[in-house]
């Protein structure tokens, strides 16, 4: 019977724990990319939500104190307004611009309009121009 005092790993078995580490990052990478993107979609959609009710608010309080008034003007003339007023803390950060850079829409703007007149905020979106997972850009959200 033949003894040996061997300690460590042989050449083949360090080539198989390597190859399969590989494997197994190759999988990974995919994964959390996703997650991260499907995390900043949430956080995107939360933001905005949050926003719009602001603009809401606004618009309901300043309906209630100021009857009479053209639609356009119950509506915030910025998102600092919003702020200005406490309808919201501050104004989010978009996640995926990592910048508080959000387009607005004015409720005297054509639909879909790239450029808005800047007359009021009646919509709010991201002015990033990345793709969803389901094609559609942020910016339509």
């Amino acid at each position: 019977m033949l003894i040996t005092d061997r300690s460590g790993l042989s050449l083949l078995e360090l080539i198989v724990c390597t190859i399969i580490i590989g494997i197994l990052s190759t999988t990974a990478v995919p994964i959390a990319r996703n997650l991260v993107r499907h995390q900043k979609e949430e956080l995107l959609q939360e933001h905005l939500r949050d926003m719009r009710k602001a603009i809401d608010r606004f618009y309901e309080k300043k309906a209630a104190r100021e009857p009479g008034l053209d639609d356009a003007s119950y509506y915030p003339a910025s998102l600092e307004e919003l702020v200005e007023n406490k309808m919201l803390r501050k104004i989010p950060v978009d996640p995926f611009t990592e910048k508080p850079d959000w387009k607005t829409r004015s409720s005297t703007d054509l639909p879909h309009a790239e450029i808005s007149n800047a007359q009021n905020v009646f919509d709010v979106y991201s002015a990033s121009d990345k793709i969803d997972s389901r094609g559609r850009p942020y910016k339509n959200w």
